[in-house]
């Protein structure tokens, strides 16, 4: 098949579409002037345009509300157009050939019109839910135990459905904002993967800071979640609640100084059980925030141990310094040492101690941490106090203050007795003992301060978490840096432990410390310190004497520590310390007191403890006005009845008598009130010792006052007698503050008598008992009573059987039978019970709970052939740590597989020597 296609040509129209199209491109060469003119004035338009929709824009975020895509794009495309416009513009004036300048003209000029046609926009923004968790920046957690240990707790807490608020508590720098961060950020992690559905529909991020305030916190949690921000609080503080009552949530609330009402910050009641999951974790430096802001349930972080704190202080040094020299690891060790496991400081130190490559930086870094002066290491430039101090100006007051900046006067890492630090407080007039009756209650203040410090994470437990505190390394160097006006005067507190030598600068000296130290006398110590007033030099076992001359140097010296130094001697020239408040010469070889003591009319606490015996100058005692406290405890004082001649009344009285004649004398002293009582020898006494008689410790000024007790060397001592004769007032007649009781050495001891009085009420403070060479005495079945007693030591009875007897357990001597005596309740605070050299000792007397129980040590009792307890003491809610005894001992128990094996690890095995011993795993 054959196809023809014929092609009609129009040579006329081909010509005219030539033509036109010629013509449309020959306008391009016209003058592009006019063009240009007009699309900048429609180009203003659309700029005018842009902007009211950004304005739009601007006051739709402050509701809270986001843009919407369409806007968005419509301000990208005019964005766009106007870089074209402009690059137009300057073309035309670089001399660009007039037909691309006119073609790119006429182009835009569309895209600009229909820009302008397509700007009426109803809506420009609108309100868009936030992301359930966001990303909150922060360092990544150190990957260590502690800290898994610490988020773990956290995670348990967030599946537990019966638990809603969780405080973190711990001192400044030690991880727990990172802590909280790395929650927010696993939370986070976990809801991207989506594996599961996540566990808060929201996660809220807010820091509430020293200085918080209300109205910002409101702002901060709205605009994280996305809301309106408006002025009035309480309008605010509906808006955030509305949009949280029905939903699950997970506040994180970091940096908390105070308690905060969650209703007035908009948080919904956090009901047990609820249907949504609505929960709150916070940090905080103080512990009293937690009680405070009622969590349910709480976490101290405490500091990384060794290992930890060189394995995070490597990382921030970096291998290339720790690798410049040979010598560099081993003193890089020493700087994470001095650094004492705080994270910010081994972080911020270690940062700047990256760029140190060679040993003597190292060492002089070493040398200025060592004398508490980080601040001074190249690099530092004040990252770490400033941040403590924080704790240090949110204290309760500037006693409290003062208080802390004291402890920093005993040596690094030197754990301090409580009572010693109370006492330092009161011989600096921080705790005022005149403004309370006796002794015993301006004690109280001095542990409530001591509490308040633990609290604000500005103390921590000693070595014996109970009687002691210490210092963190790095806290201490922040009290001495403010004690220092800020590192401005070095030396205004001064702290030596080893050998020192006399230095002018150490003349503006107003505080020195020289505890523990080698110093041998003061020839060393400058003589010109004329603004100093307190100097400590206790534990210094090496320092004998006080050079002529030195105390006319020191006129200023208000307390002066001598105790527990090999001093033998006090000048006479003590008399010139006419501003003296505070003097301790307890166990030293001073014999006795010179006269020109009686010039010291300020004195307030002379302690004489432990001398063996002190001579007092006639007439002293009636010349130092100002006494508050005189302590004599374990020293014989012949002359002591001179106290009955001073006019003011003393708040506390320690003292040694030796006969009955002289307890009742003291008993009669209406301004003596007797603190530490002790009696020995008592010759030629036969009768009973009636404590509770009016003669005796029943008398006024000993009843309420008195603290430690302690009877020893009675050679024929046979009964001590509790015994009230009037029943209904026995109540009335309690030993409310005595707290230590030792009986030592009463070898013919047989009963303790109690009639009439119950121990428990008789007793309510008894903490510490101590029997020892009491070898007739039988049992202790009253200690059963006692509510307070933490410490119970008996050693060397060699006649006692048992402690408590079952079957005078509840009934004792006439005391009816009520729940403080049942078994049940028995030894409720027992934290340590030693029982050592009884030889005869068969049973203790029953099986108890010990719910306190800590510590037993069983030395030297062979014939004790059972625990007064079962495997039941090593259950989570028991405190049980260790059992010491000797092989021998533990393998003739009588005692069940199961038991034996429950305790087993708890077994320390005592060696042959001096308290030596070895780990339960020696043991099978």
């Amino acid at each position: 098949m054959c196809i023809n296609v014929q092609f009609q040509f129009d040579p006329l129209k081909f010509l005219t579409d030539i033509w036109a199209d010629l013509s449309r491109q020959m306008r391009y060469l016209r003058d592009p002037g006019p063009r240009i003119a007009q699309l900048n004035e429609d180009m203003n338009h659309l700029r005018c345009k842009v902007e009211d929709i950004n304005n739009r824009i601007h006051s739709a975020e402050r509701r809270g509300e986001t843009p919407t895509h369409e806007v968005r794009d419509w301000l990208r495309k005019a964005d766009a157009i106007n870089e074209k416009v402009s690059k137009i513009q300057t073309d035309h004036e670089n001399g660009t050939f007039r037909w691309f300048i006119n073609h790119r003209t006429v182009q835009s000029h569309a895209k600009v019109s229909e820009l302008v046609k397509d700007s009426k926009f109803g809506i420009v923004a609108t309100r868009l839910l936030p992301n359930g968790v966001r990303e909150v920046p922060a360092e990544l957690p150190p990957a260590n135990p502690t800290m898994v240990s610490y988020l773990s707790q956290l995670h348990d807490f967030l599946q537990d459905d019966g638990s809603r608020i969780f405080g973190i508590w711990g001192m400044g720098g030690v991880g727990k904002t990172t802590l909280l961060s790395s929650l927010n950020n696993e939370l986070l992690c976990s809801s991207e993967a989506g594996k599961a559905p996540p566990m808060f529909d929201h996660v809220i991020w807010a820091v509430a800071s020293k200085d918080y305030k209300l109205g910002k916190l409101q702002r901060d949690i709205s605009k994280w979640l996305g809301l309106p921000l408006h002025k009035d609080r309480a309008r605010q503080a509906m808006e955030i609640m509305d949009f949280l009552k029905n939903k699950s949530f997970l506040l994180l609330l970091d940096d908390l100084w105070q308690p905060i009402e969650f209703a007035d910050l908009g948080i919904p009641q956090l009901p047990r059980n609820g249907t949504k999951k609505q929960k709150v974790v916070f940090t905080t430096r103080l512990d009293v925030v937690c009680g405070q802001m009622q969590a349910w349930r709480k976490m101290k972080v405490e500091c990384l141990n060794d290992e930890e704190a060189w394995s995070l202080f490597q990382d921030k040094v970096g291998e290339e310094t720790l690798q410049a020299h040979v010598r560099i690891p081993q003193l890089a060790r020493v700087v994470a040492k001095e650094c004492d496991g705080l994270p910010l400081a081994l972080a911020v130190i270690g940062s700047a101690m990256s760029m140190m490559k060679t040993p003597r930086e190292w060492q002089n870094a070493i040398t200025m941490l060592r004398k508490s002066r980080p601040h001074e290491i190249q690099g530092m430039d004040d990252k770490i106090f400033p941040k403590l101090k924080f704790s240090y100006d949110h204290l309760a007051d500037e006693n409290l203050r003062r208080c802390f900046l004291l402890c920093s006067l005993w040596p690094e890492d030197h754990s301090i007795y409580k009572t010693d630090l109370i006492e330092c407080w009161m011989g600096h007039g921080l705790v005022d003992e005149r403004r309370f009756d006796n002794i015993n209650e301006a004690y109280d203040n001095g542990y409530f301060l001591i509490r308040g410090l633990q609290a604000a994470c500005l103390l921590e437990p000693g070595y014996n978490k109970d009687r002691e505190v210490k210092m963190h390394d790095v806290v201490r160097d922040l009290a001495l840096w403010i004690a220092s006006d800020c590192g401005q005067r070095q030396n205004k507190f001064i702290v030596i432990s080893g050998e020192t030598s006399s230095e002018d600068s150490q003349g503006e000296a107003e505080k020195m410390s020289l505890v523990g130290s080698d110093v041998s006398d003061t020839s060393n110590l400058p003589s010109n310190c004329f603004k100093l007033e307190t100097l400590m030099l206790q534990g210094s076992i090496s320092f004998k004497s006080i050079v002529k001359g030195f105390f006319q140097g020191t006129p200023a010296l208000t307390y002066l520590d001598l105790s527990y130094t090999a001093i033998y001697e006090l000048p006479q020239e003590i008399g010139m310390l006419r501003n003296l408040q505070y003097l301790n010469i307890s166990h030293t070889n001073i014999p006795s007191l010179p006269v020109q003591l009686s010039n010291l009319r300020e004195l307030r606490f002379l302690l004489l403890r432990d001398l063996e015996s002190i001579i007092i100058p006639s007439g002293l005692l009636e010349t130092l006005v100002m006494l508050s406290v005189i302590d004599m405890t374990n020293t014989w004082c012949d002359n002591w009845k001179e106290l009955s001649r001073l006019r003011g009344s003393l708040k506390g009285v320690g003292i040694v008598l030796e006969s009955i004649e002289d307890l009742h004398q003291l008993a009669q002293l209406p301004n003596v009130l007797t603190w530490r009582l002790g009696l020995r020898k008592l010759m030629g006494f036969n009768e009973p010792l009636q404590l509770l008689s009016p003669f005796q410790l029943g008398s006024r000024s000993i009843l309420f006052s008195i603290q430690m007790l302690k009877i020893e060397f009675c050679e024929s001592l046979e009964v001590v007698s509790m015994v009230s004769d009037d029943e209904s007032s026995a109540h009335k007649r309690c030993l409310s503050r005595l707290e230590e009781v030792e009986l030592r050495s009463l070898p013919e001891l047989k009963e303790i008598i109690w009639r009439g009085v119950c121990p428990a009420e008789m007793l309510p403070s008894l903490t510490v008992l101590t029997i020892s060479g009491c070898h007739n005495l039988r049992n202790l079945s009253w200690v059963i009573q006692l509510p307070s007693l933490e410490d119970l030591t008996v050693y060397r009875c060699s006649e006692m059987e048992q402690i408590v007897e079952v079957d005078n357990e509840i009934g004792l001597s006439g005391v009816e039978e009520n729940d403080v005596g049942s078994a049940g309740w028995a030894f409720p605070s027992l934290r340590r019970l030693c029982l050592r050299d009884l030889r005869s000792l068969r049973l203790f007397g029953g099986s108890f709970t010990f719910p306190s129980l800590e510590i037993m040590h069983v030395i030297d009792c062979q014939e004790l052939k059972a625990l007064p307890f079962g495997k039941e003491m090593v259950m989570p809610v028991r405190k049980l740590k260790e059992i010491r005894g000797d092989r021998q001992w533990w393998e003739n128990l009588d005692i069940e597989d199961y038991d034996r094996a429950a305790l087993l690890p708890y077994l320390k095995v005592q060696l042959p020597g001096a308290g030596s011993f070895a780990v339960s795993s020696t043991v099978q």
